[in-house]
C-alpha cells in the first residue's frame, strides 16, 4: 500500500488533526508526519520523522505579517514529492479509504476561473516535468511569479528590489504555482475529480456540525476517498467546543474513530 506523509510544525494536535491522522491508520494506511524535533503529541498511530530528511533548513519560513508557516509547507511538499513517492496529505484531510495513485499522481482538477489548484492532497511521479519546473521555480529561480502580467512583475520589482519568500503573497508557492505549471502541461489530464479528494465543498461547512447528518447525503461523500476540513475555517468555527451536536458528520466520525475533543481541544 502506498504511504502518506504530512508536516506538523507546533507542539501539539487538536482532535482535528487527530482525527484525521487516525482515519488513515484506520483503514491501514498509517501516515508519516515529519516534525523538527517540537512534537510532543505522538500518537501510535503515526509514524514520527525527522523533517530535516526531506527539508534541512536551518530556520522555519513565516510570512512576515500571520506569522503562518504556509510558506514552509509549501516548500516541504515540493521536497517531499522530490525524493519520495509518498502522497503528501494535509493534516485536517480525512480517510473514507486508502489514498493511492494513478501512475504515481494524485491532484484535483484546478479551477480554470480562479486559475487555483489545490494543494492540500498531492503526489506527482520523480519523472514529472511539471514537478520538476515547479521545484526549479521555487528552489533555482528569482522567485518572480511567471503567471503574473509583465506589469505586475516589474510593480512588484520596483516595490521590493527582489522577490523573495519573504515578500511573495503568501500561498504563492500553492495553488497558484500549481495550477500554472500543471495546466501547462499534459500531466493535466492525470486530474482527479475535484470531489473525490474534497467531497464536501467548503460552502456547505455549516453543515459540518448539523444534527441532520441527512442533509449532506446529496453530495454522497461517503463514497468519495476523502474530506477535507479546511482547518483555518475549522478552528474559527470551532475553537474551544468540547462536544458537538448528536448524530452530525463531525460528532460522528469522532465516535468512529474514538477521538474526545475534550481531551485535544483547538
Amino acid at each position: 500500500m502506498e504511504r502518506v506523509a504530512t508536516l506538523w510544525i507546533g507542539k501539539r494536535f487538536s482532535f482535528l488533526e487527530h482525527l484525521c491522522l487516525k482515519s488513515f491508520a484506520d483503514v491501514d494506511q498509517k501516515p508519516i508526519v515529519y516534525h523538527y524535533g517540537d512534537l510532543e503529541d505522538i500518537p501510535d498511530y503515526i509514524e514520527a520523522r525527522d523533517a530535516r530528511e526531506i527539508f534541512d533548513t536551518s530556520e522555519t519560513y513565516r510570512d512576515p505579517i500571520t506569522r503562518s508557516v504556509a510558506v514552509h509547507a509549501d516548500l516541504f511538499r515540493l521536497k517531499l514529492m522530490q525524493d519520495t513517492d509518498y502522497i503528501w496529505v494535509d493534516a485536517d484531510a480525512y480517510a473514507n479509504r486508502p489514498f493511492e495513485t494513478n501512475q504515481g499522481y494524485l491532484f484535483p482538477q484546478g479551477n480554470r476561473n480562479k486559475q487555483r489548484l489545490m494543494n492540500g492532497v498531492l503526489a506527482f511521479p520523480s519523472g514529472s516535468l511539471a514537478l520538476k519546473q515547479m521545484c526549479e521555480f521555487a528552489f533555482e529561480s528569482d522567485l518572480v511569479p511567471p503567471w503574473w502580467p509583465e506589469d505586475q512583475q516589474q510593480a512588484y520589482l520596483r516595490i521590493f528590489g527582489k522577490s523573495t519568500y519573504w515578500s511573495l503573497p503568501l500561498f504563492s508557492l500553492g495553488p497558484p504555482m500549481l495550477y500554472y505549471y500543471v495546466s501547462r502541461s499534459d500531466e493535466n489530464s492525470m486530474a482527479t475529480p475535484r470531489t473525490e479528494l474534497y467531497s464536501i465543498p467548503p460552502r456547505f461547512r455549516a453543515l459540518w456540525n448539523d444534527p441532520d447528518i441527512s442533509k449532506l447525503d446529496f453530495l454522497e461523500w461517503q463514497d468519495k476517498m476523502s474530506i477535507h476540513f479546511y482547518g483555518s475555517w475549522f478552528r474559527r468555527m470551532f475553537s474551544g467546543v468540547k462536544s458537538f451536536n448528536e448524530g452530525s458528520l463531525i460528532d460522528q466520525l469522532l465516535k468512529n474513530h474514538q477521538i474526545d475533543p475534550a481531551e485535544h481541544p483547538i
